[in-house]
């Protein structure tokens, strides 16, 4: 990751969102869905608060850190507009978090692409409560 790029604006929020691994050549699904949060969001990227990072021996972080067909598929909602959202990313760092009994981990991801950029701008938007106006307009002023 671009350390420019980490500079981003940050905006702090706990959007519930599901994870999955996908394969970019096929687009078939490897794992997942794993549940979680957005607990910052970036026009660059998210950090994700995962309790749940290997099933079925399947670790959502390694398998598609060392994958450059993988990629991880982040779904949500946007509240303010009752809306669905699909993001994709790559991992680029993973911390785990121990408070008291409870064992979790923050993971960093790296958007894919411009269109995931523009999506996370409207997120930010929203999630924010300044007005915006619809994706699909801001699609077409391209």
């Amino acid at each position: 990751m671009n350390t420019e790029l980490r500079r981003s604006k940050r905006y702090n929020d706990f959007l519930a969102i599901s994870v999955l691994a996908r394969n970019e050549e096929n687009g078939a699904k490897e794992v997942g869905p794993f549940a979680g949060r957005i607990i910052n969001i970036s026009k660059n990227g998210v950090c994700l608060l995962m309790s749940l990072g290997v099933l079925d021996s399947y670790n959502v972080y390694r398998s598609t850190y060392k994958n450059d067909l993988l990629h991880l598929e982040i779904q949500g909602d946007i509240p303010s507009q009752n809306e669905n959202f699909t993001i994709s990313g790559n991992p680029v760092w993973m911390d785990p978090i121990v408070i008291d009994d409870i064992r979790a981990f923050k993971m960093g991801v790296d958007l894919a692409s411009s269109e995931d950029s523009q999506l996370s701008e409207y997120i930010i938007d929203n999630i924010t409560a300044e007005p915006v106006d619809n994706i699909f307009e801001i699609e077409d002023n391209k």
